[in-house]
């Protein structure tokens, strides 16, 4: 065999044997824990400044199903 069949195969077993390696590191990593859910939004109910009628409150926003007006709380 000649030096660059040498080279090309030591190259090959070396990319072979990394592979692996990685691969058997993959397996032994501690399962990672699930993220957390996020809370639901906290609703309520409040009149809407611009005509009065009960409005829906979700987190920090609220709505009028009546006019369509809405807004941030404060």
């Amino acid at each position: 065999m000649t030096k660059e069949q040498l080279a090309a195969i030591a190259v090959v077993l070396l990319l072979g044997v990394v592979f692996f390696v990685r691969l058997y590191r993959r397996q032994q990593e501690p399962p990672k824990e699930p993220p957390k859910p996020r809370p639901l939004p906290k609703t309520g109910k409040m009149r809407c400044p611009m005509c009065g009628a009960e409005a829906k409150v979700t987190g920090k926003q609220w709505e009028c199903p009546w006019c369509g007006d809405s807004g941030w709380l404060k």
